[in-house]
């Protein structure tokens, strides 16, 4: 059975399938101006990867700054000028199974199609 990640936003228990998590990450020093969706340009392997709060993205309400509060580094759409995007989300402190009925899947197709949009230029490392 495939696993998941759950995370909890605003709006209830959402998970993303494994499969599509590239690395999870700590909060970490962003750099840049956050701009709406846009919290700002973390360096993951030596590259500028812009971070996104998901909560905002899908609750309009932003990521708390506590124990749980993790960034999902995620493939980013195949037309982004970067090849991660990294998705700040509140609750991200466990997996589980990919029929569990008690959390909401995430249509990540969608989501990192959107936010593509809403990249600007890395700023200078």
């Amino acid at each position: 059975m495939p696993a998941s990640l759950r995370l909890r936003l605003q709006s209830g228990p959402y998970s993303v399938p494994l499969k599509r998590v590239f690395r999870v990450a700590g909060f970490a020093a962003l750099s840049g101006e956050p701009d709406e969706y846009l919290l700002g340009w973390f360096s993951f392997y030596g590259q500028q990867t812009p971070v996104f709060d998901l909560n905002r993205v899908i609750c309009e309400t932003a990521t708390p700054e506590e124990f749980g509060s993790r960034i999902i580094v995620v493939e980013a759409a195949p037309d982004s000028p970067v090849p991660y995007i990294g998705l700040l989300a509140p609750g991200v402190t466990d997996t589980t199974g990919a029929d569990d009925k008690d959390v909401t899947p995430l249509d990540l197709d969608l989501y990192l199609q959107m936010l593509t949009n809403f990249i600007p230029v890395p700023p200078a490392q």
